[in-house]
């Protein structure tokens, strides 16, 4: 009975340790939950149109990226919380004429987070339900935040979230027609009178950026025009973060995931 009794707990921690592993593939290869192709596959880029900086990027170290995933299983259900972090540069650019530009680096230390649900169909793990991400530094306080985001198209209807890590979009309801026109509307909270450099991006496609001293912006943009699996991102950037100062880059982010086919 006692040798039974230990085969049974050995083989029960490894289908423990399976199930993890499992789960663990899935959220490595699916570009719905990553988040660092998202940030950095690219540069994500930005630039102003009447003042500062003629351009920006945000450069990722590539071997600095840390994934902390914390995955607890319950039958057939597993609840995931996923933490990255981040360090890099953001390089404003500046001076360009013809050939020849300057840039200034800011140091950039940042996290993200996203959770999600998954469910076990017959033998397999599914990713059923997905937050968003929340992207901000890893220290200094940000003098606004944001207070929602709406996203609205036609396939999909009007989400409005109001706490990515807290809204749970169910996968099979997340579809976008390809080139299917899509709005985007960000409400900023500041405090005192801050005011940010705001746009939105997917992955590492831009729309115009603007400078806001208000708590609105809105963007219409098209989906891909093949099948994806991507992340709208919202972006709010304080000025004298993109300034040739010292200043301390400080922002806040919000991005949402969407499946084209």
């Amino acid at each position: 009975m006692v040798f039974l009794l230990a085969v049974l707990a050995v083989v029960g921690c490894r289908k423990g340790t399976s199930d993890e592993d499992e789960i663990r593939d899935i959220l490595e290869s699916d570009p719905l939950f990553q988040i660092t192709s998202t940030f950095s596959g690219k540069p994500t880029t930005g630039s102003y149109k009447t003042m500062g900086p003629q351009n920006w990027y945000r450069y990722i170290f590539p071997d600095s990226v840390v994934k902390d995933y914390h995955i607890t299983v319950v039958g057939d259900s597993a609840f995931v919380h996923a933490i990255w972090t981040l360090k890099g540069q953001l390089r404003i650019i500046t001076g360009i004429y013809g050939d020849t530009f300057t840039y200034f680096v800011k140091p950039l230390h940042d996290k993200a987070e996203r959770k999600a649900i998954f469910k076990k169909i017959g033998r397999r793990w599914r990713l059923v339900k997905i937050s968003g991400i929340k992207f901000s530094p890893v220290s200094g306080t940000v003098p606004f935040t944001i207070d929602s985001v709406v996203v609205n198209g036609s396939s999909s209807g009007k989400k409005v979230f109001t706490d990515p890590l807290n809204a749970f979009l169910d996968t099979s309801q997340i579809f976008y027609g390809a080139g299917e026109m899509v709005s985007v509307k960000m409400y900023l909270r500041p405090t005192n009178s801050a005011y940010g450099y705001v746009h939105y991006w997917n992955n590492s496609y831009h729309r115009d950026a603007m400078v806001v001293d208000t708590l609105y912006m809105f963007r219409d943009f098209s989906m891909p025009s093949s099948a994806t699996r991507r992340n709208i991102v919202a972006d709010a950037i304080t000025i004298p973060s993109l300034d040739t100062s010292n200043t301390e880059y400080l922002y806040e982010a919000w991005g949402f995931p969407y499946i084209v086919r």
